[in-house]
Parts: C-alpha cells; sequence; structure tokens
C-alpha cells in the first residue's frame, strides 16, 4: 500500500517541550482495510523492543471494526490508528489499563477546554455524542504482560453519523492539526503505559469524568451507575441486585 506523508510533523508536536519520551514508530498510509490488520503484518516481520512502540495511522479505513465486531465507521478526516506499546512486565495491573486510558484522553481534552465525559468502557463522550473510541488489548505470556495493543477511532474534521461529534465542529473550526492530536493521543498512551502504578489517582480520575448517564449496551433506566471500582469495573443496580461489570482484554 502506498505510504504517504510524513510522521515528521507529528514527530515534531510530540517531542515539543519534553525530554526522555519513548521514542515512537510511525506509519501513514493514505488508505488500507484496517490498521489493526496492517499492526498485526508488521509484528509477524518485527520484534517489538523496550521504549519502541509504533503507531500505524490511516488517512481511512475500508473495513475497521470497533467493539463487540461492529463497523468502525473511519471516513477520511478523523484520526485512525493502531498501536503496539511494549511493556515487558509481571506488574502490570492490567484491570485498570482501560480505565487508565480513558482517564488520561479525558484530562488531554480537558486541559483544552474540551469537557468530555467517559462512557464505560471505552468511548468519549462530548453530550450524548461520540467523539472518540478506543480497543485496548494486552499480549500475555504467562504472568508476563508482553505488550498493549490499542486501536483508537477520534472524529476531528470528518463528517460523522448521528450518534457522533467531531472536534473540529465542538471548537467551531476547520481543519484541525491531524499532526498536532495525533501527538496528544501518542502521549496519552505512554501516560496509560508509564502511569500504570499509580492506580487510586486513575481509578479517582476516571470517576470524575464517568457519565453515569450512558448504561452499558443490554441495561435499560431501571439501573443506575454508581461508579468505577478499584479493579475498573463499573458498578450499577437497581431496586433488586447490584452489579459490577468487567471489560476482559
Amino acid at each position: 500500500m502506498k505510504i504517504i506523508g510524513s510522521s515528521a510533523k507529528t514527530s515534531f508536536f510530540y517531542k515539543n517541550g519534553l525530554n526522555n519520551l519513548p521514542n515512537w514508530k510511525l506509519m501513514y498510509k493514505y488508505k488500507c482495510c484496517s490498521t489493526e490488520i496492517e499492526l498485526n503484518k508488521y509484528l509477524k516481520k518485527n520484534e517489538l523492543k523496550e521504549f519502541h512502540p509504533i503507531a500505524i495511522f490511516s488517512s481511512k479505513q475500508a473495513k475497521g471494526v470497533g467493539q463487540n465486531g461492529r463497523k468502525w465507521i473511519s471516513p477520511q478526516g478523523g484520526i485512525w490508528l493502531s498501536a503496539a506499546y511494549p511493556i515487558f512486565s509481571k506488574d502490570f495491573y492490567t484491570d485498570i489499563f482501560p480505565v487508565s486510558i480513558a482517564f488520561f484522553i479525558c484530562e488531554m481534552f480537558y486541559k483544552k477546554s474540551i469537557e468530555v465525559k467517559i462512557k464505560w468502557p471505552n468511548d468519549i463522550f462530548y453530550g450524548s455524542k461520540k467523539l472518540l473510541g478506543f480497543l485496548p488489548k494486552l499480549i500475555t505470556r504467562g504472568n508476563e504482560v508482553l505488550y498493549a495493543k490499542i486501536g483508537i477511532g477520534m472524529n476531528l474534521n470528518n463528517v460523522t453519523p448521528d450518534e457522533g461529534i467531531s472536534l473540529s465542529n465542538i471548537l467551531g473550526k476547520k481543519n484541525l492539526s491531524e499532526s498536532y492530536w495525533s501527538s496528544n493521543i501518542l502521549k496519552v498512551l505512554n501516560k496509560a503505559i508509564l502511569h500504570n502504578k499509580n492506580k487510586k489517582q486513575i481509578i479517582y480520575g476516571a470517576n470524575k469524568f464517568l457519565n453515569k448517564e450512558c448504561l452499558p449496551s443490554g441495561y435499560d433506566k431501571n439501573w443506575t451507575i454508581k461508579g468505577i471500582d478499584e479493579m475498573g469495573g463499573l458498578r450499577i443496580f437497581n431496586d433488586n441486585h447490584k452489579k459490577t461489570l468487567n471489560l476482559y482484554l
């Protein structure tokens, strides 16, 4: 497939004003079936090394796949990527990893005065509309986490379905910098990995950003969201029952 553009702009924003960051390998494609498929092809041929994560971006995807196999609509103008991040640790908190990504994404937006919320487990909403979604997966060997795989889709400048919203629409600006926002997403992934030990901070922060109005699929308005527990699960209840929903990676 044809590779377009350059990682130079994204790398510039990524490294600007910060030192000792992991050195990302960045690959850009004009169009692909799925960035996850492209990432899997890369991982079959190449060995991941510590502090050298990789991210594959595509201008658009033909067959992106979201949660539970749903189609991931990925038109031109959005940010669509799949990343692999080496971890190589037996002490990684696997249960809070998705919550950690969600928390640091919300923190990224709030620093720009964009008030978003977490729809547990892996969507970021602005009001009642989806701005960003992600799919995390951890690759393990025994008790050791080898690396994380993360797919991310963010509505930036693209036209969205009725249930979605783009950042350009929220800000009332056209042609937002893909490189700038891509670099911020890479920084979020750094934080989600490198700050994994800060479990209490992550759970506390995620609960501050939690949307308690959006119940997970399969639960009606008779259920109420209580919050995210210390293991990253969502606590819900109704008149007769209490439940904790967990996301298994």
